[in-house]
């Protein structure tokens, strides 16, 4: 499988990640709503980091290595933004065990900010998958 493909396919995981965490969420199950955005957030990096050749650690928070990657290929992200992108994949990271494990229990609020977290983080690695693409196809010429 080539890098391309598996970009396409762990950001196709991390909508799918989405899209179960909302069912989560409108079923109440808020524990589980956490887990799924962390796992989106997660796999949308990654399939940036799988899109670009990086071989990346098997690691929950992939937001720093990700970001400094795209930073030392002249794609850096906005410093705001990547400062919240940051944000949000370790805080997801740190909860993911324990809502999994029912170890700490959250609630509406918390589940539905995740929703939103993951669905910003997911949006700027799709577009910087096609900014990414865009350079790959010229450098082929």
């Amino acid at each position: 499988m080539n890098n391309i493909k598996r970009s396409e396919m762990l950001l196709a995981a991390a909508d799918e990640s989405i899209a179960q965490a909302k069912f989560s969420f409108d079923r109440g199950v808020w524990n589980l709503t956490i887990r799924r955005t962390q796992e989106a957030v997660e796999l949308c990096l990654a399939g940036i980091l799988a899109l670009m050749g990086v071989h990346y650690p098997k690691d929950h928070d992939q937001a720093p290595l990700t970001l400094r990657v795209l930073k030392a290929h002249g794609l850096g992200i906005e410093e705001k933004k990547a400062k919240k992108i940051q944000r949000i994949s370790i805080d997801l990271s740190r909860k993911r065990g324990p809502a999994l494990h029912q170890e700490e229990g959250h609630d509406q609020t918390t589940a539905q900010q995740a929703i939103k977290d993951a669905q910003l983080v997911l949006n700027l690695m799709k577009k910087v998958r096609c900014k990414l693409l865009v350079r790959m196809k010229k450098n082929k010429k």
